[in-house]
């Protein structure tokens, strides 16, 4: 029988996150977690009508494959600001 590896994971960046909330509430700061979870409240009332809207308003289709050129653009860019990194936007793909 051969032993799992899954252990061996290593954590998702989320982790970290959720890591440095709990040390940061601990030193006393009010944290509002909005890093995981489940929502509790459906969608506001405003967001539903706008997306029936939309949806009644237009047909229906897919957008471009590795994501809309103008967001894969923007992440590129804040790759080179938070990181100093030059990324081509070519090189970033969006999926859901």
């Amino acid at each position: 029988m051969k032993n799992s590896t899954r252990g061996a994971v290593d954590p998702f960046i989320v982790m970290d996150v959720m890591e440095a909330a709990r040390q940061a509430e601990a030193a006393g700061r009010h944290i509002i977690h909005m890093e995981v979870g489940q929502p509790a409240t459906p969608a506001p009332l405003g967001a539903r009508n706008a997306l029936r809207d939309s949806l009644n308003a237009t047909a229906m289709g897919y957008t471009v494959a590795l994501g809309l050129p103008e967001l894969r653009a923007k992440i590129a860019d804040l790759y080179g600001e938070w990181y100093d990194v030059d990324l081509d936007s070519n090189r970033v793909i969006v999926t859901s």
